[in-house]
């Protein structure tokens, strides 16, 4: 991992290098202003990069091995997140089950919200790519019991947007099956109406995945404030007007 992460970090470095000293549209190894939550089962996922780039938004890469069978991780998980306080999560995750068994696997990114606001428009997005990474010719990812769908869009905890409540399952006759399913709904946009935002927006994925294969979430989760209606153009100089008239009536009204 650590080689990983140095090659990572060249090529990062190398990119900001031809940007050139005088606009810098990123900034390597930044500090996040807020707290999110990232974590796979109970494992609090820890980044390994943090880029602060030039919208405001954040990009936390890492990767990590974790939960243990006989003394070997159940998973690896790689992840490049975007989270911007705008509010909105997206980004890639791939997730390979390491042990000789299907694994249930669920995995929460929650991002704190300031200011609030009231109401909402939200909408998201998900493909999953299911391979088959043990070379036994087959994989499947399928929602579990206590979930209708692999993916949840949630608002201060509770869900607001449920997406991709089928299995995908792939296989061939040769080493290395794929298949991939899209779900969206409220985007472009977002257009979906929602409730007030108080403290924070997520995205919950909930599976299991075929013993020794991978998955790979290309997700997004977009929360905003309704925009503004303007005024009609003409507004304004109606208003003026009537007042411009009212003025006048009182001037010429004669005294009782």
């Amino acid at each position: 991992m650590e080689a990983k992460r140095f090659h990572r970090l060249m090529g990062c470095a190398s990119a900001l290098y031809f940007i050139g000293s005088a606009t810098v549209a990123q900034a390597q190894d930044a500090e996040l202003p807020f707290v999110p939550v990232l974590t796979i089962g109970n494992t609090a996922l820890i980044n390994d990069d943090v880029i602060a780039n030039a919208d405001g938004s954040f990009t936390v890469l890492g990767n990590q091995q974790g939960g243990l069978v006989n003394g070997q991780p159940i998973w690896d998980l790689t992840w490049d997140l975007t989270l911007n306080q705008d509010p909105s999560i997206a980004g890639s995750l791939i997730l390979t089950n390491l042990t000789t068994t299907t694994r249930n696997f669920n995995m929460a990114f929650s991002l704190p919200v300031t200011p609030a606001f009231s109401p909402s428009l939200f909408g998201g997005s998900i493909t999953a790519t299911v391979t088959d990474a043990n070379g036994n010719l087959t994989a499947t990812m399928a929602p579990i019991a206590i979930s209708p769908s692999i993916y949840r869009g949630t608002i201060d905890g509770l869900t607001v947007l449920s997406l991709l409540g089928a299995d995908i399952t792939c296989t061939g006759t040769l080493p290395g099956c794929s298949s991939t399913s899209t779900d969206d709904f409220g985007l472009p946009g977002p257009t979906l109406p929602g409730p007030a935002v108080n403290s924070a927006i997520g995205i919950f994925l909930n599976f299991s995945l075929s013993a020794g294969d991978r998955v790979t979430f290309n997700t997004s989760f977009v929360v905003e404030p309704p925009p503004a209606v303007p005024l009609p153009a003409a507004l304004p100089l109606l208003l003026s007007g009537m007042g411009a008239l009212a003025i006048r009536r009182r001037r010429i009204t004669p005294a009782s």
